[in-house]
This record gives structure tokens, sequence and C-alpha cells, in this order.
């Protein structure tokens, strides 16, 4: 995502891997780097993971709150937010 040119060579990134490109730039719609976003990270990653939790545990939109989503860096990271 930071170097969109690779999606246009031959043999650099798979198929899938190009459509989560496109699929991510789209969602997001701007710009990827340090201060793109909320300090929770981009409310469609943040969608994303929601949906997967919904998926996995089946959920209701009313149990999983994209507002209590915080993307980070690790779980040393999150840890860390936490205190």
């Amino acid at each position: 995502m930071t170097f969109p040119h690779l999606t246009t060579q031959k043999g650099a990134l798979s198929k899938d891997a190009i459509k989560r490109v496109n699929k991510y730039t789209e969602g997001i719609g701007m710009p990827i780097g340090a201060y793109a976003t909320n300090s929770k990270g981009f409310v469609f990653i943040r969608q994303l993971v929601a949906d997967f939790i919904k998926r996995r545990d089946g959920c209701s939109d009313m149990e999983v709150d994209i507002d209590n989503i915080f993307m980070t860096n690790g779980a040393s990271e999150g840890v860390n937010l936490a205190y």
C-alpha cells in the first residue's frame, strides 16, 4: 500500500495480495502513514476486525462495537495503552 507501483509489476505480488491492496486502499480512502489515522486505527480496518469477530464468535452487531477495537503494533503496545 505504501508503494502501489508493485501492484503493476508482473510477478512482484500474488493476485490475492493485489486484490487485498486494492480493497484496503479503497476502503481507507486516504494515504496511509503515521499521522493519517486516529489513535484507534483506520475505521475500515477496525470494521473488518469487528466483522471477523462476529463471524468467529457468533456475536451480534450490538456485542461488537468498533469503537472498542484499537489497532496496535503488537500485544505489548496494546497492554501499555490499557494502563
